[in-house]
């Protein structure tokens, strides 16, 4: 019991300071290589049908923003998606809250989250079409 305890919490761990996913019921396995000093990395949630990823990516070139590494993986009706953001093609016209808010409520994405600084923050959820943080 010990031993399952403890790899629980390394896995809950692991998902809050990386957005890596494994050993998980719901979603699919999930891993990116360790990102670069200063990298934002999100990640996100949505329905895994078309369209959606190319209206996620428009948001990120919308806002002149260089994504460095994505991975999508899916599992039935949901995909999980994990990016990271170049930190040299942020400037300070570019709001993270605010750009967190357009993926949200982009159709077809369920969450969002920043994996950037204290682990467990930078939640938001698109819950018929209100936005929750």
């Amino acid at each position: 019991e010990d031993a399952a305890a403890a790899m629980a919490a390394e896995t809950i761990m692991e998902y809050l300071e990386t957005g890596v996913i494994k050993n998980s019921v719901n979603f699919p396995a999930i891993s990116l290589p360790e990102r670069p000093d200063d990298t934002i990395r999100l990640s996100f949630v949505n329905s895994n049908k078309p369209g959606v990823l190319a209206a996620v990516t428009d948001i990120f070139a919308k806002a002149n923003l260089n994504i460095l590494q994505q991975i999508n993986q899916s599992r039935g009706d949901v995909a999980y998606n994990v990016l990271d953001i170049d930190p040299n093609s942020i400037d300070e016209t570019v709001g993270l809250k605010d750009l967190q808010k357009n993926l949200t409520m982009t159709d077809g994405v369920l969450s969002s989250r920043v994996v950037y600084g204290t682990p467990g923050v930078g939640y938001a959820r698109n819950i018929d079409g209100q936005y929750w943080v």
